[in-house]
C-alpha cells in the first residue's frame, strides 16, 4: 500500500482505490466539473447540494469555509515574512524539491512549500504567466492558505483533513481560485506523527494532472525520510548533552526538541505532559534571555535556565538541555495561586479537570489584578471563548473588543489606530490582540511602542497566541509587554473535560430539543484523541445531531473516525477502510461474522482489521464476542 491513499493494484485498480479515498477528482470527467460548479452556486445560495456530485471532503471543507465567513470574491490572507531558512523542514525539504523543480521546469505549474499552519514558506514556478497569477491571489512566501483565511483549497483543506488533498478549479470556494487547480500532502514529523508543513502542486486547472496526487505524496515521503535522518543526528547530540550535563543539589535536569523529551526519574515524576509543552516552547527564550520562574501544572514554581544544544551537520539547534530547580513553597519566589477552588465557573464553559481548575483560576486571579496576560494554545481549544467568559465574569459591564493581528497587515496604519483608540479607554474596556503569533512584521514595532506607552494602563490586556514554539519566541514579537502567561491544554491532555462539555454544546445546537449522549456515546467520547479539541468535539456532535434518529445520540451517529484509536497516522484509504469498516459492525450491531460477510472479506481479515486500527464498538474491540 502506497502513501495516502495511492494503492498497489491488486486486480481492481489502483484508480478505483483512489476515487473511493476521494483523491482523484480529474478522473470525473467535465461534466463532474460543471456539477461541482452548479452545486456550489446551489451551497452559496442555501440550497440542498445533489448526493454524489461533490464530494464529501471538498463539501466539508465549503461548510468550515462558510462558518469561517470567508469572502468569496476577495483573497484577504494574513501576511508573515518572518521565514526560517535553516530551519529542520528547509533543510530536510531542499533536496527534495531541488530534484522534483528541475523535473517540473518546463511544466505550467508550481511546487510550494507550507508549514504546519499553511504559511507560504517557499515557491517554485517557471512559468511566467503561473507566477504572476499566484502573485495575485497571494498564493506567495509570506502568506498563509489556512481555510479560515481563503476557504477550500488543497493547502488548506489538507491541513484540516489531516491528509492528503486535491481541490479542482471549481471545488475552491473562493471565485479567485477557480483558475487553478492543486494537490497537497502532509509532511509528519516521522518520530511523533505531527504535522509540521505540507508540499503543495498548483497548476492551471485545464492543465491539471491526476498525477499531481501520486508526486506530492511521494514528496512528502522523501522528505519525512530526510527528516528522519536528521532526527537521528539531532536525538544523538542531545542524548550526550543530557548525560554529560552536570546537575546540581536541588536541580534536575531534561533536554528537549520539537519531537524529543528527556528526564531522569526524579523529573519525570515531577513533570506532567501540560509541563513538557511548557518547557518546549519556553526552551529557546530560556536560552536567549537566562533564568525565568513558571508554575507548573500541579502549582509548584520552579525555576529554568537553559542552554542550546549544537550537532554539526544539521544547521541550527538540536534541542535544549533545561536546568529546574524547585522553589521551595514558603519561599516569596515561590508565591504563586493557592488551588483552585471547584466552584468557580465560567459562564458558557463546563470543565471538571485539575488542569482546567487551574487554568481558571490563574487567568481569572490575573484578570481581577489587570495583569495584562499572554493565552496560548493549540487551534481550536477556545482560547478567545475562555477569555470572553472572563471578561463576562469579572467585569459584567464594561466592554469587550477584539483586535486581528492577523488582519493587521492590511491597512497596518488604521488597525494600529483602533488598537490606540482601545488602549485609550483608561481600563473600561477589555482588550484582546487575536492571533497575536501572526502579527505581521510590518506591524510588530509600532505595536511594541503602543502596548510600552500603555503599560501603566488599568484594566486587562489580553494576548491570544498558537503554542510558542522556537519561531514565535524571537525578539521581533512584543510577548515581553504581557508578564502573566496561561496556557489551555489540549482537549486530549484532559479528559474528564469532556463529559461535562458534551450537555453545553448539545444546548448550543439542538435548536430547544432535549438531546442527550448513550453511555456508549460518551465513551466513545470521552476516549477520543481530539487533535482539533474542543472545535473538534463541537462538530462531531454537530454531525451527530444530524444523524441521529431519536432524542439520543448513538455510538452509529458519531463520525466513524472517533470510534477507532490507531496508533499511527491512517493514509487516506486507511481511514476509508476503517470508516467501512465501523458502519458494517454498526449496521450489523457489533456482530463481527455478518459484517465480514457483507464487506466480502474473511472474519480473520476482520478481527485483525479491529485490531490493527483499534476499534472499539460495544463488544467489537478485538477477537471474538457473544455476537459471533
Amino acid at each position: 500500500m502506497g502513501r495516502d491513499g495511492v494503492v498497489a493494484d491488486d486486480g481492481r485498480g489502483a484508480g478505483d482505490e483512489r476515487r473511493r479515498s476521494g483523491a482523484e477528482p480529474e478522473a470525473r470527467g467535465p461534466g463532474a466539473r460543471s456539477g461541482s460548479r452548479k452545486a456550489r452556486e446551489l451551497f452559496l445560495e442555501g440550497e440542498p447540494v445533489p448526493e454524489l456530485v461533490v464530494r464529501e471532503p471538498i463539501l466539508n471543507s465549503w461548510q468550515r469555509s462558510r462558518l469561517w465567513g470567508v469572502d468569496t470574491d476577495r483573497i484577504e490572507t494574513p501576511y508573515d515574512p518572518d521565514l526560517d531558512p535553516h530551519s529542520k523542514l528547509s533543510a530536510a525539504a531542499a533536496p527534495v524539491l531541488d530534484r522534483l523543480a528541475g523535473t517540473l521546469a518546463d511544466s505550467p505549474i508550481s511546487l510550494i512549500l507550507t508549514d504546519a499552519k499553511s504559511r507560504i514558506r517557499q515557491r517554485r514556478v517557471g512559468n511566467r504567466e503561473l507566477s504572476g497569477h499566484l502573485d495575485a491571489i497571494s498564493l506567495a512566501p509570506g502568506f498563509s492558505y489556512a481555510e479560515e483565511f481563503v476557504g477550500t483549497n488543497g493547502i488548506g483543506t489538507a491541513i484540516e483533513d489531516g491528509r492528503t488533498a486535491c481541490v479542482f478549479g471549481s471545488e475552491h470556494f473562493s471565485e479567485r481560485l477557480q483558475r487553478v487547480s492543486c494537490a497537497a500532502a502532509p509532511i509528519r514529523n516521522p518520530t511523533s506523527g505531527r504535522i509540521i508543513g505540507l508540499v503543495d502542486l498548483t497548476s492551471w486547472r485545464a492543465t491539471a494532472s491526476p498525477l499531481m496526487v501520486a508526486l506530492v505524496q511521494e514528496a512528502a515521503a522523501d522528505i519525512e525520510g530526510r527528516l528522519l535522518d536528521l532526527a537521528t543526528l539531532r536525538e544523538r547530540a542531545l542524548l550526550d548533552a543530557f548525560v554529560t550535563g552536570r546537575r546540581g543539589p536541588g536541580r534536575l535536569l531534561v533536554a528537549v526538541a520539537d519531537d524529543c523529551f528527556m528526564a531522569d526519574a526524579t523529573a519525570s515524576e515531577l513533570l506532567g505532559p501540560a509541563d513538557h509543552r511548557l518547557l518546549r516552547e519556553r526552551a529557546a527564550g530560556l536560552a536567549r534571555g537566562g533564568a525565568a520562574d513558571l508554575q507548573l501544572q500541579d502549582g509548584r514554581s520552579v525555576r529554568a535556565r537553559a542552554r542550546p544544544v549544537q550537532a554539526p551537520g544539521i544547521g541550527g539547534n538540536a534541542g535544549y538541555v533545561v536546568e529546574i530547580q524547585v522553589l521551595p513553597a514558603h519561599s516569596p519566589e515561590a508565591a504563586g495561586p493557592p488551588p483552585p477552588p471547584p466552584q468557580v465557573r465560567l459562564p458558557g464553559l463546563a470543565g471538571r479537570s485539575a488542569a482546567w481548575r487551574s487554568l481558571v483560576h490563574r487567568i481569572t486571579a490575573f484578570a481581577e489584578a489587570g495583569r495584562w496576560t499572554l493565552v496560548a494554545g493549540e487551534q481550536g481549544v477556545g482560547k478567545l471563548a475562555l477569555v470572553r467568559a472572563v471578561h463576562r465574569h469579572q467585569f459584567p459591564g464594561r466592554r469587550l473588543t477584539v483586535h486581528d493581528c492577523a488582519r493587521a497587515g492590511r491597512s497596518t496604519a488604521s488597525w494600529l489606530r483602533a488598537v490606540a483608540r482601545t488602549l485609550d479607554t483608561d481600563g473600561t474596556e477589555t482588550l484582546v490582540l487575536r492571533h497575536f503569533d501572526l502579527l505581521p512584521a510590518t506591524a510588530v514595532a509600532a505595536l511594541d511602542g503602543l502596548l510600552r506607552a500603555a503599560a501603566d494602563r488599568p484594566g486587562w490586556v489580553v494576548a491570544l497566541s498558537a503554542p510558542r514554539d522556537r519561531a514565535a519566541e524571537g525578539d521581533a514579537r512584543p510577548a515581553r509587554n504581557f508578564p502573566s502567561e496561561v496556557t489551555v491544554p489540549p482537549l486530549r491532555l484532559r479528559p474528564d473535560d469532556v463529559a461535562p462539555l458534551v450537555p453545553l454544546l448539545l444546548a448550543r445546537h439542538a435548536d430547544g430539543s432535549d438531546v442527550q449522549c448513550s453511555g456508549p456515546a460518551l465513551r466513545a467520547l470521552t476516549q477520543a484523541n481530539w487533535p482539533g479539541n474542543v472545535r473538534q468535539l463541537e462538530g462531531s456532535l454537530r454531525y451527530a445531531l444530524a444523524h441521529r434518529s431519536g432524542p439520543w445520540i448513538e455510538e452509529s451517529d458519531l463520525p466513524p473516525s472517533l470510534l477507532s484509536h490507531a496508533q499511527h497516522p491512517l493514509t487516506a484509504w486507511e481511514q476509508t477502510e476503517r470508516d467501512m469498516i465501523v458502519r458494517a459492525l454498526l449496521d450489523h450491531g457489533g456482530d463481527k461474522s455478518r459484517a465480514a460477510k457483507a464487506l466480502g472479506i474473511s472474519r480473520a481479515t476482520m478481527y485483525r482489521k479491529i485490531t490493527g486500527y483499534q476499534i472499539s464498538i460495544g463488544g467489537a474491540a478485538g477477537g471474538p464476542s457473544a455476537a459471533d
